[in-house]
């Protein structure tokens, strides 16, 4: 009897605190999707208006008051770019590093160079090189600072899920008579797709919601959607409902890509917990 109530405790315990950290995770966005529905008398409300009439004028403002679709293009062009590249070169390099220890611990450790500091300490350095390079507020300028930004996370990621596949498959395959590209191309890589899709999301995440590097190397002709968002925050007033507009129009892709892909998502994060 004391040992059913024990684990009616624990489960109920564990009920209490899935509670409390979803209400914690899901209540922020939750509340501003809220928001991006309100009229401005109800976003200011005091106490906080829960059950409202929902309006769309908010969406409608930040499309029609602004020349929206030039950079939803630039956001959705510059997040394609930054994943293809980022995903191609740093899975051949974290092939290369798993299989073949290219560089050795050096290079394996010097990857996270550029993530481990602070986008605030390389702004500065980058604008100015973007700036004698001409690519400042050019696509291909903020792609370059996005890979940069993306690739370390990129090579780590793979590496792991490399390392997880047994080296005897590669060696059978070279053994009939296959390349070291056939290999990697037609075998390889698709037992290593869970983790491309895994790292790809990440990665479309990262280029997609980026803020820092879209504001110090753009102004007009490379602004993306995350910039835009900030420029309804005004030294005295801050236009709220425009803001959670155009921040549930930037959340709700990725949300929407993760759901598609979820049952690759769960084979790409079991894939590193079995060993080969």
């Amino acid at each position: 009897m004391q040992s059913r109530t024990g684990e009616f405790k624990r489960k109920l315990l564990a009920y209490i605190t899935s509670i409390i950290i979803s209400v914690l995770l899901l209540g922020p966005p939750l509340w501003m999707i809220m928001t991006a529905f309100k009229r401005g008398k109800d976003v200011f409300a005091i106490p906080p208006v829960i059950l409202f009439l929902p309006t769309l004028e908010n969406f409608i403002n930040v499309v029609t008051r602004t020349n929206l679709l030039p950079i939803v293009y630039n956001t959705v062009l510059v997040t394609v770019l930054t994943t293809i590249l980022t995903q191609a070169f740093g899975t051949m390099a974290a092939y290369s590093i798993s299989r073949f220890k290219t560089g050795g611990k050096f290079s394996m450790y010097s990857t996270l160079f550029l993530r481990v500091m602070p986008p605030v300490v390389l702004g500065l350095p980058m604008f100015i090189l973007f700036n004698k390079l001409g690519i400042y507020d050019t696509i291909l300028g903020l792609t370059l600072a996005y890979i940069a930004f993306l690739m370390p996370n990129t090579i780590w990621l793979m590496i792991a899920f490399f390392n997880e596949i047994p080296l005897a498959i590669e060696e059978c395959a070279r053994v009939d008579g296959a390349s070291r590209m056939e290999v990697f191309m037609k075998i390889t890589l698709p037992l290593a797709k869970s983790g491309i899709i895994v790292t790809g999301i990440y990665n479309i995440m990262g280029a997609w919601n980026h803020f820092f590097y879209a504001l110090i190397l753009s102004t007009d002709n490379a602004k993306v959607l995350s910039v835009q968002a900030s420029e309804y925050v005004g030294e005295y007033v801050v236009r709220w409902g425009e803001v959670s507009a155009i921040a549930t129009l930037l959340i709700l892709p990725p949300i929407v890509l993760v759901f598609i892909l979820q049952n690759y998502i769960e084979g790409g994060l079991k894939l590193g917990a079995i060993k080969g």
